[in-house]
């Protein structure tokens, strides 16, 4: 079975999340000032909050503390060095957008609300 990282974006608001999984999210914790991770019961990485288009996403310390599998990091480095970057090779209009990521690579199929 393939991994789904969902990546959601809303421009107005300069934050995106990435979800990592469906599991309940129990806490929250401040992985930088500008990326929070949402954890599940078992201090498993369920979704990343970015929130600033424009920061790094600290995969080391995601795979570290908070047991995101590698086939997930490889993707989350397909984002980096930011989100901005990310979304730029989609689209430069502003509205909100979501992407599937998979194994294979990134969606082109780009939802707006």
């Amino acid at each position: 079975m393939a991994t789904t990282v969902t990546l959601e974006i809303d421009n107005y608001v300069g934050a995106a999340y990435i979800t990592l999984s469906e599991n309940e999210v129990v806490r929250t914790v401040e992985v930088t000032p500008e990326v929070m991770v949402d954890l599940d019961a078992m201090d498993v990485a369920v979704g990343v909050e970015i929130l600033d288009l424009t920061a790094d996403i600290p995969i080391g310390p995601l795979m570290r503390d908070y047991h995101i599998h590698s086939d997930v990091a490889s993707l989350l480095q397909k984002i980096r060095p930011s989100v901005t970057g990310f979304v730029a090779s989609f689209s430069s209009s502003g509205g909100q957008a979501a992407a599937n990521i998979t194994p294979a690579g990134f969606s082109e199929r780009i939802a707006r609300a």
